[in-house]
């Protein structure tokens, strides 16, 4: 994952931050890029954010996840959030960007757009295939995710699981 620009959009850094486990998406990316709409975003998020805020500000503290501030979009009106909107005009100032993003509107986009994108449960395949943990933390981790409120369709949860077993 060295070789590319690690810009991401709320949903996948926030569901580190959730499950506290922010310290495994250093193993897998040197540095994580938000544009500050994400920032606002994660900030903005109605849930119970008084550990997440905290969280989020010691890593901007560390400079491993740094805030850009986007002075003028290649596409304005993507029909996204403001959140998506950015990141995907953020990949577009990288040479090599990978874009963290769930959303499936915002996907599409960004693959009509040839960016490489990875989400939640891509990199939850990634933390497996680099041996960081093993099928039953990983199908905890889901099951954690969707208490903590992420929407996950029964499809994608059992497809991922699936997977992960015949890895």
């Amino acid at each position: 994952m060295n070789d590319y620009t690690i810009i991401s959009d709320t949903t996948p850094v926030l569901a580190f931050i959730k499950k506290n486990e922010i310290d495994i998406l250093k193993k897998l990316f040197n540095r994580i890029f938000i544009p500050k709409a994400v920032y606002d975003e994660i900030l903005n998020t109605p849930k119970d954010l008084g550990n997440e805020a905290r969280i989020l500000q010691d890593e901007l503290k560390k400079k491993w996840i740094i805030i850009i501030e986007i002075k003028s979009l290649k596409y304005s009106d993507l029909g996204l959030g403001k959140g998506e909107n950015e990141a995907i005009n953020l990949c577009m100032e990288y040479e090599k960007p990978l874009l963290l993003i769930d959303e499936k509107k915002g996907r599409n986009i960004a693959k009509s757009l040839n960016i490489k994108l990875l989400g939640t449960l891509g990199i939850l395949n990634l933390i497996k295939k680099k041996d960081l943990k093993n099928t039953d933390e990983l199908t905890k981790n889901i099951n954690l995710l969707v208490k903590k409120g992420f929407y996950l369709s029964s499809e994608v949860i059992l497809s991922f699981i699936d997977n992960l077993k015949n890895k």
